[in-house]
């Protein structure tokens, strides 16, 4: 929604906007954890062997240089690669 839009809005209907929005947000991300386990168990079933990386750290530190050498060119995405790298 363009701001003037939300801004016409009264404080009452802007409340409902929001909360629409978080609530929207929350059920996007239940239907995607199902989706991405429904994909994984697909993925299995077809003979794909899985790697999981219970260690980061080591990976981490080798990418290291590869994070400063991209954010010395965007550093515009210091917050979305940190927030690839606090990724659980």
């Amino acid at each position: 929604m363009c701001t003037n839009a939300f801004n016409a809005l009264s404080p009452e209907d802007q409340e409902i906007v929001r909360t629409a929005g978080r609530n929207s947000a929350e059920l996007q991300r239940t239907l995607w954890l199902e989706r991405e386990k429904v994909s994984m168990d697909t993925v299995k079933a077809g003979g794909v062997k899985v790697n999981t990386v219970e260690e980061k750290a080591p990976c981490q530190e080798a990418m290291a240089p590869v994070y400063e050498q991209f954010l010395a060119s965007n550093p515009e995405l210091a917050d979305l690669v940190k927030m690839m790298q606090d990724f659980e």
